[in-house]
């Protein structure tokens, strides 16, 4: 890569603004977005099971779950809820940040389903912890 005369080239001598550009056809992508992120601090050790995050079905905005992101300030254990039922649990540690992961098959939700993020921990003190659903419509 070179800069000539201000401009920044990739290809040898050809400006970047005089590149051709080819059209491309992409079908059957799905374009990840966050739908909601929430935190919660000062969770106490267990027995104690706290709601990070709650979220119900929405038509055309909240219907197809790619990814859960979640993480804390110490070793924890996630539960991913659908309809208070557990779907998927994940234990962090040493990673304090996992994702719960359905890209290659997403989650799909169906009207009246609401989603639930917990967490519960086992270590002295509070922590703090975060998740964030990551879907496509």
């Amino acid at each position: 890569m070179r800069v000539r005369g201000g401009s920044l080239s990739l290809l040898g001598n050809v400006p970047l603004n005089k590149v051709a550009s080819v059209p491309v056809e992409v079908t059957g992508v799905a374009v990840i977005t966050v739908f909601y992120e929430d935190s919660i601090t000062g969770v106490t050790p267990s027995p104690t099971v706290a709601t990070i995050l709650t979220q119900a079905y929405i038509a055309s905005t909240f219907e197809r779950i790619m990814k859960i992101r979640v993480s804390g300030t110490n070793y924890a254990k996630y539960f991913f809820k659908v309809n208070g039922a557990i779907t998927e649990t994940l234990r962090t540690g040493p990673n304090l940040n996992e994702t719960f992961e359905f890209s290659g098959a997403p989650y799909d939700l169906s009207s009246g389903d609401t989603v639930t993020i917990e967490v519960e921990h086992f270590n002295a003190g509070n922590i703090d912890c975060e998740a964030t659903l990551y879907g496509a419509v």
